[in-house]
C-alpha cells in the first residue's frame, strides 16, 4: 500500500490542508460531522511521508477492529471477519482514483475510520450498561452531544441502539425494552431536523442524515464509491449475529464456509474495484516531478509507461522535453495517444492538471483563475495556495503573495516551502537568482490574458503558442514545436527561417518537417539549407517505401512504417491522427 500508492498518498495530502488554527477549526465544524473532517485532514497531512501516514493508517484501523471485537463480543473463532472492515478501509483509501482531484470534502479516509471507530465504541458503552433508563439516557445524550460532531456516524450508532433493543424484545418480550428503543428512534429523527432548523444554516436539506460523510453522487458512476461504507455498515449489522449466537466459540462446518465465503467476497470485490491503473500513476508521479523540476525524471517515467499514454502524459513529456531544450529532436521519439482516464466519470484535464501546465508555460493569470475557483469550489488546498503564491510574485504582488504565504507558514509540513518563498515577497530582486522563474520570465512576453477554453485546455494552449504574434527567440521553438503538432505548415515556415538565421543548428524534427514540407506541397524552396544528411537519406527511404506500399490501407501502413519511422515526425504526421485534445 506505502510502495505502490506513494505518489497518490502524497498527492492527496496536497489536495487538501490542515491549519492548527482557531479561525481554521470553527470554518471545519460549521456543519455536523466537521469535526471528523478537521480530525481527517490533521491525519491527512501526515501522508507528506507516505510511510508516516499509512502507518498511522493501519494502526488506526486494528485500533477500530479491536473496538469492533469488544462491542460486538466477537470471539476468537470469527475474527478473521474483522477482515472485512480492514478490507473496507483500504477500499475507501485506495479506490477514489481521480476522484481526488475533484471531492469537495477533504481528509475523508481518516475521517470515515475514526468515524466507525466512534461507532463502534458507542456501541460498546451503550451494550455495558445494564438498565433500560441509562441506555434511554445515554442514547439521547449521545445523539445531542454527538450529532455536531460525528453527524451521520452518530446517527448509525443509533441504529445500533435500535437494532440491539429490537434483538432483546424480540427474545425476552420484556416491554420495558421499549423506552430505550424509542428513545434512540426519537432522537435519531428529529435531533438532525431540530438542528438544521435553528443551527446548521449551511447544511443541504438532503443531507442532514448524512453529513460527515464524503460528497460522492448518489445517480452516476461514482455511486460505486459508496459501496466499501454500506459494507461496513452491513458489517456491523451483520455483528448482531454473532453477538447473539450461542455456543460462541463452537465454530461449524457451516459457520466455516460462512467466514470462508464472507471473506473472499469482499478479498474479490476489493480487487475489483480498488483502482489501479498504470497511466493514473505516471500521471502523479510526473506532476510531482515536474512540480520539483525533475525534468529527468519525467522523461524517465514517459519511458517506463507501458500502457497507451493519456493526453497528460503526453503533455508532460512534451512540457519536460521543453525545458530541457531537447524537444525538437526527441518529442516526436515518445509514444503519443489519447488513451481516455480509467474514470467511469469524465475527467477534464484543466481539473486534473491545468494550473500546473497554464503556470509552466508562462499563463500566470490562467493559473491563479484555476486556483482561485477550485478554492471557491472545493476550499483551501496546499496545492492552490502554493501556485496562488507563485503566480502572485510572478505578476508582483508582493502583498497578496504574502497573504497566502501566511497561510502555509502556519502548516507543519510546509512552513520550510513558505520560508524559501517568503525570501522572494520581502526581497523580489532573489527571484533572479532561481532557476526556475528565470525560465520562466521568457514566457512571460506571450499575451496572458484570461480566455474561456471550453475544456479543452491543450488545444488553447497550441494555438496559443502557434499562432502568437508575440515572439521571441526563448519561445520560438515552442511556438515551432506547436505548429509541428497542429501540422500547420503555414505557420512554420515563418517561424522556422527566422530560427535558421538565428541558430547554428537546425533541430531532427524541424528537419524533418521542412523537407515533408517543401517537398509535398512544392510551395517553398529549401535547397540552400544544409539539412543533415542522415535526415535527407532517411526521407528518400521513406519515399521508397510509400511507392512501395502506397496501395495498402493506412492502418496496414501504420504497421509497417513504425519500426522504421515510429521515431520521426513524418510518422506522426502520417499516421497519429484523431487524436482528442482535452
Amino acid at each position: 500500500m506505502p510502495v505502490l500508492n506513494k505518489n497518490v498518498f502524497f498527492r492527496i495530502q496536497e489536495l487538501s490542508i490542515f491549519i492548527p488554527t482557531k479561525y481554521y477549526f470553527t470554518e471545519m465544524i460549521q456543519v455536523p460531522g466537521g469535526f471528523l473532517a478537521w480530525l481527517g485532514t490533521f491525519f491527512t497531512q501526515f501522508f507528506f511521508y507516505p510511510w508516516l501516514g499509512t502507518s498511522i493508517f493501519i494502526l488506526l484501523v486494528l485500533l477500530t477492529q479491536f473496538l469492533i471485537v469488544r462491542a460486538f463480543k466477537i470471539p476468537a473463532a470469527f475474527l478473521s471477519l474483522t477482515f472485512v472492515f480492514a478490507f473496507a478501509m483500504l477500499l475507501i483509501a485506495t479506490g477514489s482514483g481521480y476522484l481526488i482531484f475533484s471531492l469537495k470534502v477533504q481528509g475523508h479516509i481518516f475521517s470515515t475510520l475514526v468515524g466507525f471507530a466512534a461507532v463502534a465504541l458507542a456501541f460498546w458503552a451503550y451494550r455495558k450498561m445494564k438498565t433500560y433508563f441509562w441506555r434511554s439516557l445515554f442514547s439521547v445524550l449521545f445523539v445531542l452531544l454527538f450529532y455536531p460532531v460525528l453527524g451521520f456516524y452518530a446517527l448509525f450508532s443509533a441504529v445500533l441502539f435500535v437494532v440491539y433493543e429490537l434483538v432483546l424484545y424480540v427474545r425476552t418480550k420484556k416491554k420495558g425494552i421499549l423506552l430505550p428503543l424509542f428513545s434512540a428512534v426519537l432522537v435519531a429523527v428529529f435531533i438532525p431536523r431540530l438542528m438544521y432548523n435553528f443551527i446548521y444554516l449551511k447544511l443541504a436539506t438532503h443531507w442532514i442524515y448524512l453529513s460527515g460523510l464524503p460528497d460522492f453522487s448518489f445517480s452516476n458512476a461514482e455511486k460505486v464509491q459508496w459501496i466499501p461504507y454500506l459494507t461496513v455498515i452491513v458489517f456491523m449489522l451483520f455483528c448482531f449475529l454473532i453477538l447473539f449466537r450461542k455456543n460462541k466459540s463452537e465454530l461449524g462446518l457451516k459457520s466455516l464456509i460462512l467466514i470462508a465465503f464472507v471473506n473472499l467476497s469482499v478479498l474479490y470485490g476489493f480487487t475489483q474495484l480498488t483502482f489501479d491503473d498504470e497511466n493514473y500513476r505516471t500521471e502523479i508521479a510526473m506532476s510531482l516531478s515536474i512540480y520539483e523540476n525533475r525534468w529527468e525524471d519525467v522523461l524517465k517515467l514517459a519511458r517506463d509507461n507501458n500502457d497507451e499514454p493519456t493526453r497528460m502524459i503526453v503533455m508532460c513529456t512534451n512540457l519536460a522535453l521543453q525545458k530541457l531544450n531537447r524537444a525538437g529532436d526527441e518529442m516526436f521519439t515518445f509514444s503519443d495517444g489519447d488513451k481516455h482516464p480509467a474514470s467511469p466519470w469524465p475527467m477534464r484535464l484543466v481539473v486534473l492538471n491545468g494550473k500546473q501546465f497554464y503556470y509552466q508555460y508562462g499563463k500566470s493569470n490562467y493559473c491563479y483563475h484555476w486556483a482561485m475557483e477550485d478554492m471557491v469550489e472545493r476550499g483551501m488546498r496546499v496545492d492552490y495556495i502554493r501556485y496562488m503564491v507563485k503566480c502572485a510574485l510572478i505578476k508582483g504582488e508582493l502583498q497578496l503573495a504574502n497573504k497566502y504565504n501566511s497561510v502555509l507558514h502556519k502548516t507543519l509540513f510546509y512552513k520550510e516551502w513558505a520560508q524559501k518563498y517568503q525570501q522572494y515577497i520581502d526581497q523580489p530582486r532573489k527571484m533572479l537568482e532561481d532557476k526556475e522563474f528565470k525560465q520562466l520570465q521568457p514566457l512571460t512576453a506571450y499575451d496572458n490574458k484570461l480566455f474561456g477554453n471550453n475544456g479543452v485546455m491543450e488545444l488553447e494552449i497550441l494555438n496559443e503558442f502557434a499562432y502568437s504574434e508575440s515572439i521571441n527567440m526563448a519561445n520560438m521553438d515552442i511556438a515551432i514545436q506547436s505548429t509541428l503538432i497542429l501540422r500547420n505548415s503555414s505557420l512554420f515556415w515563418p517561424r522556422f527561417f527566422i530560427y535558421v538565421q538565428t541558430h547554428d543548428r537546425i533541430p531532427k524534427h524541424y528537419q524533418e518537417a521542412a523537407i515533408m514540407f517543401s517537398y509535398f506541397e512544392k510551395k517553398v524552396n529549401v535547397s540552400h539549407i544544409k539539412f543533415d544528411q542522415e535526415v535527407v537519406d532517411r526521407f528518400n527511404q521513406l519515399l521508397k517505401m510509400t511507392e512501395k506500399y502506397y496501395n495498402n490501407s493506412n492502418e496496414v501502413n501504420k504497421k509497417l512504417f513504425k519500426p522504421t519511422f515510429g521515431d520521426t515526425y513524418w510518422y506522426y504526421y502520417f499516421f497519429v491522427k484523431n487524436i482528442e485534445t482535452v
